[in-house]
């Protein structure tokens, strides 16, 4: 290799190097890690206040990938195989976020290891995912049942069995919320609802979402989710 050739090549590793170096200074690393894949690639997208927005495809080796996201905040993401296969998760500067799963059964055996926000985020998932279970255990007995003579007795219990769970969760997602105020992952907890019906709402619950609110701010001044979760509640009536 001669002279110039050695120059240019010692420049272009000095560049690659730097580039990695800023990326990893100024990002967080995802890396993922599958059983039962059946997919070639998958997508990052980025979960803002008002849409989600692929990012980048990462090519899947060995049923897995690490990949650097280039970010300066804290914020949501998920890592999407189809429209129905995906794991969010929340990372950010300096983060190293590993994801684990079978892609046959993802809601039942995602796995993110990494900081506490994924941790909790995770957690509030799993227990919505319980819901939705028990939810969709109900809707077949229902179902079963509706030639039944008896029919308006059982349809009675599965709407009170119903409820009994709803406010047994929606005590577990007050709860995590109390305990955890200024974390991103309570975001998620207040926002949660099975099918079109919300555990909480900004009227007859502000005094939680003011509180998650303060909380928020002062670990997050900056963050564009708690700024939009901010104005959201200021441009909403109070009654």
């Amino acid at each position: 290799m001669n002279k110039f050739y050695q120059i240019t090549y010692k420049v272009l590793l000095f560049s690659m190097v730097l580039l990695y170096s800023s990326c990893q200074k100024n990002g967080f690393t995802v890396k993922g890690d599958f059983t039962h894949n059946k997919y070639n690639f998958c997508v990052l997208d980025e979960i803002l206040p008002t849409e989600i927005i692929p990012t980048d495809t990462i090519l899947l080796l060995n049923n897995g990938f690490s990949h650097v996201i280039n970010c300066t905040e804290k914020g949501f993401y998920r890592i999407r195989f189809e429209d129905t296969v995906y794991i969010t998760f929340i990372a950010g500067e300096k983060d190293n976020i590993s994801i684990k799963g079978n892609l046959e059964d993802i809601k039942n055996t995602q796995e993110i290891i990494g900081n506490e926000e994924s941790k909790l985020f995770l957690e509030v998932n799993k227990k919505i995912h319980e819901m939705y279970l028990i939810t969709d255990s109900l809707s077949k007995i229902f179902l079963d049942q509706k030639d039944h003579e008896d029919f308006a007795r059982i349809s009675e219990e599965l709407n009170a069995s119903y409820f009994y769970y709803f406010n047994l969760y929606k005590e577990y997602l007050h709860d995590f919320i109390i305990q955890h105020p200024n974390k991103l992952a309570s975001i998620s907890a207040f926002y949660q609802k099975i099918g079109h019906r919300s555990f909480f709402s900004s009227e007859e619950d502000r005094e939680l979402l003011e509180k998650m609110i303060k909380e928020l701010s002062i670990s997050y001044p900056n963050n564009q989710h708690v700024i939009a979760l901010k104005e959201k509640l200021e441009n909403e009536p109070q009654r």
